[in-house]
């Protein structure tokens, strides 16, 4: 009599953990590249697709924001991650003020936790007044999905000490594009990023060009010049040795004659 009762419930111990190792886990799936002037109010990272994900994967959303003036460049990542741990993070890369620099990465094990809808779930937005702007520093502005093709000269925050000009490259969570950022900042160097290489599933690499004159440079009526690239400096300096070397050239000549 007691045989056939452990062999029942052996059959339904096996059952549950077949049950239990059979759950599925589902998550929200979407991508979005765009560049808004609103992100708080008209950004929606809602999606409508799902994704089954493989054994042991996670769900995630990944955002990242570039804000440059009154623009803002969003990259968001919503989907299954193959490995990682659960964890939300929230990286303020570059701070006010000028340039912006904003990450969020959600890693979550239960179906459809990676249901944020909008930006100020996580992050409040807040705008620079005014009154606190620079009547010296200006600087290029502009973010944009690969190539900027207006950057006006704009005045910069106080606080802010030079301009900033590079290219964002990320792939990763479905996601491969660039971003260029020009604008004013209080950061040195190649660092928008803050050395940051990695946001959720996207790889982030940081381009700048070779060497930007760091200090803004005052002139005698108080504008500010703007640092320039080093192409810039080398096609100057390859102008003024070509005078040199036709100045020298001339000498020779009439030398000669």
């Amino acid at each position: 009599m007691g045989t056939p009762r452990i062999q029942h419930l052996l059959i339904l111990l096996v059952l549950g953990t077949s049950l239990l190792t059979c759950l599925e886990l589902y998550c929200q799936k979407g991508l979005s590249m765009t560049v808004e002037a609103d992100p708080a109010n008209m950004f929606n990272w809602t999606t409508e697709e799902v994704e089954t994900c493989d054994k042991g994967a996670l769900c995630q959303e990944t955002i990242l924001m570039i804000k440059a003036g009154t623009e803002t460049a969003i990259l968001a990542t919503k989907g299954c991650i193959p490995e990682g741990e659960e964890a939300i993070t929230i990286v303020q890369h570059s701070p006010h003020p000028g340039l912006i620099v904003i990450s969020y990465s959600n890693y979550c094990e239960d179906s459809f936790c990676n249901d944020k809808d909008s930006l100020s779930q996580f992050w409040e937005f807040s705008e620079t007044t005014a009154s606190t702007m620079s009547t010296t520093l200006h600087c290029p502005t502009c973010v944009a999905l690969g190539t900027c093709f207006n950057a006006p000269s704009l005045p910069c925050p106080n606080g802010t000490t030079r301009c900033y000009q590079g290219k964002l490259e990320i792939t990763g969570g479905g996601i491969e594009s660039s971003v260029e950022v020009k604008g004013c900042t209080a950061t040195i160097g190649c660092r928008l990023m803050s050395g940051v290489l990695a946001v959720g599933p996207m790889f982030v690499r940081e381009v700048c060009p070779r060497q930007l004159l760091t200090q803004p440079r005052k002139t005698d009526n108080g504008a500010t010049c703007l640092p320039i690239p080093v192409w810039g400096v080398t096609a100057t300096a390859a102008i003024a040795a070509a005078i040199n070397y036709s100045l020298f050239l001339r000498r020779q000549f009439w030398a000669w004659v």
